[in-house]
């Protein structure tokens, strides 16, 4: 790879040419500035790595996207262009955002501890994999087929989420919430928010608050559920609770319907929690599972 040094002279505003920042996430995107900054800038072009001297060890490289067509950056962010005859841009991009690369780049980070650099020579020392290049094109295509496929696959289950909810709902009496509209800023009355929800407010406004009658009976949640009492806090050892133990529920525990006991706590045999507060997965009773 080479360093594009190509200098940059503009006057009162930056004209055609695009400020930029790089991301932790390898994205680079446009920064939202209008005066032209006061130091040295440098020319980057689409396929260009761009790389920040402060966080590329923490993932700030990248590839500048078609989109940006003149890019305009400090010292601060040094440019680089492969050779097309020995390195594919997308390859190279990939190569650059691995584990093992950035963990490279922070071995060669230099100066005082809370502002260390990787600077442009210790970039250029780095080594990569180097396939032949039409290894590298196929390369990028399996990754990009294996992007697609994943996209494909979330989809899929989040339809079938979505269908296996409405057939909840369904059995329950309750017909399927409206579809909401792609309405990313509107206006609303302030008595209409939903603690400040934006998909509350447009449920409020497309549903109106309408009721939905069950073919079962309605209790109150108290009377089958049990009591609750909160302020008992036990010395708990943290590990999961073995046979002949207690296991006591953390919050971290329980996240978007699904429960993982080995992020749970020990009560040590020597302690036993309050009956009322015994619960297992059978129920609100006692159990070695609680």
């Amino acid at each position: 790879m080479t360093q594009r040094r190509e200098a940059v002279v503009v006057t009162d505003s930056f004209g055609d040419w695009t400020p930029i920042t790089v991301h932790l996430t390898g994205e680079i995107s446009a920064r939202d500035r209008t005066a032209p900054y006061k130091g040295s800038m440098f020319a980057a072009y689409p396929g260009d790595i761009v790389f920040s001297k402060i966080g590329a060890r923490s993932g700030a490289i990248g590839m500048l996207p078609a989109e940006i067509a003149k890019a305009v950056v400090t010292p601060e962010f040094p440019v680089f262009t492969a050779d097309p005859a020995r390195l594919d841009g997308e390859f190279v991009k990939l190569v650059l955002r691995t584990g093992g690369f950035i963990e490279a780049l922070r071995r060669k980070a230099s100066g005082t501890s809370g502002r260390k650099r990787i600077t442009p020579e210790a970039f250029q020392d780095l080594r990569i994999p180097l396939p032949p290049l039409p290894e590298q094109q196929a390369i990028v295509a399996a990754w990009r087929a294996a992007l697609d496929k994943a996209a494909s696959l979330e989809l899929e289950a989040a339809e079938t989420e979505a269908k296996a909810a409405e057939a909840f709902e369904t059995a329950l009496g309750f017909a399927p919430p409206t579809p909401l509209p792609d309405r990313p800023v509107f206006v609303a009355n302030f008595k209409d928010i939903d603690r400040w929800s934006h998909e509350g407010i447009l449920r409020r406004l497309v549903d109106g608050g309408t009721t939905h009658t069950s073919p079962f009976p309605m209790v109150q949640l108290g009377d089958v559920i049990g009591d609750l009492e909160n302020g008992w806090s036990p010395n708990c050892l943290s590990r999961p609770a073995e046979p002949g133990e207690w296991g006591v529920l953390k919050l971290g525990a329980v996240s978007f319907g699904t429960f993982d006991e080995n992020e749970n706590k020990a009560l040590p045999k020597h302690l036993k929690p309050r009956p009322h507060l015994e619960v297992n997965r059978s129920g609100f009773a006692g159990g070695s599972n609680s």
